[in-house]
């Protein structure tokens, strides 16, 4: 069975968490891949609880998931540690690849001394990338970490993929950031991440052939947002308390990000900009997340017919634009907040609910 990646359209933090731990809920037994590094984290719900994770793929039945932290990983390994602790993940069902980069302090103070001006996270992933390409006898791989050998599994990932995937089994990848933040392909260089951000891009971290890649499921928001700061351009940029006007909601919900707890920049929905992410990673399915955000009567919905008719006509028209179907509709910042419409909206389903 292929595998299937799942990537951001915009610039991060769409909801690539919560799609992975919903696609992941279908399997008995998913293969969970993590690509990218500590300085982006992904939100899942847990017993009923969100939880934030940096480095370990998100699922919200842990105990039957395997991890794997990919060869193109930058690792903190404390950050590791620590959600390996929470999540109570036995050593056997998390997997590093030893080729994986160890993050230092000297790589965080590096960043902080360097890229605060375009609002970086700070978190080290960027230099230790740049470290690792250098080859110099100061890089430190996952196979040499103390912390990283006594509580994981430190072996090659991608051939136990290709057994996994050759057995018909279930492998998820779980991309990092947005589209837009790519690193080869963002529009608004400096003003970008460390690494590709493309569908393309993580199979290659993780050491998958783009003939195994059978399913691209591509997030985008209804009110795309950025880190807080100078983080770079932002067309058609808004607020939160607009939103909430635009919405009806009863107050104000700002958003903050999960690594630095900055006030997030949030604009509205920028068709061409999702129209350019679907044309570089020609996703076979769209997770849009935010229905509550156009309307908040939208809050919680788990079927069509809990939608708004504003909400339905946003989807059926995403869907005639990109002419790629939806198969999750958030309704809300709880992972199960959704409402999953399969491989294909069907036009009366939307419009006569």
């Amino acid at each position: 069975m292929p595998a299937t990646i799942v990537v951001g359209g915009q610039y991060g933090s769409e909801g690539k968490g919560k799609v992975v731990a919903l696609l992941a809920s279908r399997s008995n037994s998913p293969w969970l891949v993590r690509c990218g590094g500590p300085n982006s984290g992904h939100t899942v719900t847990i017993d009923g609880k969100d939880v934030i994770l940096r480095q370990v793929p998100s699922c919200s039945e842990p105990h039957r998931a395997t991890f794997c932290i990919a060869a193109g990983c930058a690792i903190d390994e404390a950050v590791l540690i620590r959600e390996l602790e929470l999540l109570s993940i036995d050593r056997q069902r998390i997997i590093v690849d030893p080729r994986a980069v160890i993050v230092t302090e000297q790589d965080r103070e590096s960043e902080r001394r360097e890229l605060s001006e375009i609002a970086s996270t700070c978190s080290g992933t960027g230099a230790a990338s740049v470290r690792r390409m250098s080859r110099g006898s100061d890089v430190s791989l996952a196979k040499a970490s103390n912390a990283v050998l006594s509580r994981c599994r430190v072996e090659t990932v991608a051939p136990l993929l290709h057994r996994v995937l050759d057995d018909g089994g279930d492998v998820i990848v779980e991309g990092t950031q947005g589209f837009a933040l790519s690193l080869l392909h963002g529009p608004d260089y400096p003003f970008v991440t460390s690494r590709d951000t493309t569908a393309a891009g993580f199979a290659m971290e993780v050491g998958l052939s783009p003939r195994l890649i059978n399913e691209i499921l591509m997030v985008v928001r209804t009110f795309p947002i950025r880190v807080g700061g100078s983080s770079g351009p932002f067309a058609r940029e808004t607020s939160w308390d607009e939103i909430a006007k635009l919405s009806g909601a009863p107050q104000v919900f700002p958003e903050y990000t999960s690594v630095t707890k900055r006030l997030r920049r949030v604009a509205e929905f920028d068709i061409e900009a999702v129209k350019l992410a679907c044309h570089y990673n020609r996703p076979t399915s769209l997770a849009v997340m935010g229905l509550d955000r156009i309307e908040y009567a939208n809050t919680g919905a788990t079927k069509t017919s809990g939608l708004t008719q504003k909400a339905r006509t946003f989807l059926e028209d995403l869907q005639l634009a990109t002419t790629i179907p939806v198969e999750f509709a958030g309704t809300g910042f709880g992972t199960f907040d959704v409402v999953t419409l399969g491989s294909r909206i069907r036009h009366a389903e939307l419009c006569h609910a």
